[in-house]
């Protein structure tokens, strides 16, 4: 048995849509799999949870042990990648104390900050990155290791830190490489 489901058992998940080329490893935990969309020549490794409403787009590949909750909404361009152990939130709990905290108790005593994490193309995220709820990361934009999320990133930047900042800029000629790719 391979370590990767096969096209016909991801078609039997009822994601709302699966391209062609799709790696998806046994030991990926997927929920809601009718809000999940994934384009063509994606892989997605080990110990990964997917869960809300996510869209992924062609030629992304999702490292181990990363986190997606989809609550408000994650859309992934072509061309990304998301590093081991990176966590994207779009849902967020209050934890100011005014209201309380957990999916174990009535939604009415919690709040809920529910805005989307948004990924254009040619986006990468380096290992440990955490992403906040209602981040737009602009095309061409990564990140270093361990960085927090709480803004936008500007396009064709290299971002670090805790908080991420925009420290430089970053080559374009990515996309004419990935123009010599033919499907």
């Amino acid at each position: 048995m391979n370590s990767f489901y096969s096209a016909e058992e991801l078609l039997s998940f009822g994601f709302k849509s699966i391209g062609n080329d799709v790696s998806i490893s046994r030991k990926c935990s997927i929920y809601g799999a009718a809000d999940i969309s994934i384009g063509s020549h994606v892989r997605i490794d080990d110990f990964c949870l997917l869960s809300g409403h996510i869209e992924i787009g062609n030629r992304v590949h999702i490292s181990a042990y990363a986190a997606l909750y989809g609550g408000g909404g994650i859309t992934i361009g072509n061309f990304c990648g998301i590093s081991p152990r990176c966590t994207l939130l779009s849902a967020s709990d209050d934890f100011s104390g005014e209201h309380m905290i957990s999916p174990m108790v009535p939604p009415e005593l919690t709040y809920v900050t529910r805005r989307p994490i948004i990924m254009e193309d040619y986006t990468q995220l380096g290992t440990g990155t955490t992403v906040l709820p209602g981040v737009h990361i602009l095309r061409g934009a990564v990140t270093g290791a361990c960085s927090l999320v709480r803004s936008d990133l500007p396009e064709w930047s290299v971002c670090w830190g805790v908080p991420c900042k925009s420290r430089k800029i970053r080559s374009k000629k990515i996309e004419e490489l990935s123009s010599l790719i033919i499907d």
